[in-house]
């Protein structure tokens, strides 16, 4: 572990994470790390990754001996390109698997945040917005089941993902992707959620 005053932080995901269409500062992990003095996180993300080309993104990065805290956030790719739900979770023990030694198996130093509902969003106005919506209840109800059994901590935002639809100031320019007004709203609700000490 870091032993230094500020906790460090590793941050995985897809565009959600790095945060597409919004400014660096605007992005979840660097705001949660702020209101928790942490430091900057090191985020290993990428627009348009599934578990699996995360996975692949972990193994090239060279990531610390421990982190302090480490947060995943995943699948959203996964079910944009149909793949299968049983796949996800085969994919997310692999997570397990290398998260654990990096927070020294502290487990509870592990936090999963809910895919978000983009059926709200003008991206997908012309798409099958219920099948969208179904679907990810499925892959959030998997990933909700594998926090508790690992005995990591989870945070349901899609609630917020899809005020989207009445709020439009809460999707960045792209209409698809959340503005630094949407990801506040995740990192206020992951500060209820979770526990940090």
């Amino acid at each position: 572990m870091n032993n230094s005053a500020n906790p460090t932080y590793l941050a995985l995901g897809d565009s959600y994470t790095i945060g597409e269409s919004v400014l660096p500062t605007d992005r979840w992990p660097v705001m949660l790390s702020e209101s928790l003095d942490w430091m900057t996180p090191h985020i290993v993300a990428k627009t348009g990754w599934t578990t699996a080309e995360l996975l692949d993104g972990i193994s090239q990065e060279n990531l610390a001996p421990a982190y302090d805290w480490i947060s995943l956030l995943i699948g959203v790719n996964n079910q944009y390109r149909s793949q299968s739900v049983n796949d996800y979770v085969a994919d997310l023990e692999q997570f397990a698997e290398l998260m654990l030694p990096l927070v020294n198996h502290n487990s509870k130093h592990i936090f999963l945040l809910s895919i978000p509902d983009y059926s709200v969003t003008p991206f997908a106005q012309d798409k099958d917005q219920d099948k969208i919506s179904r679907e990810i209840k499925l892959y959030n109800e998997a990933n909700e089941a594998f926090a508790k059994q690992h005995g990591f901590q989870y945070c349901d935002i899609t609630g917020h993902s899809l005020l989207a639809k009445e709020h439009p100031d809460y999707l960045a320019a792209d209409q698809l992707h959340p503005s630094g007004l949407m990801y506040e709203l995740w990192v206020k609700e992951v500060l209820e959620c979770c526990k940090f000490s």
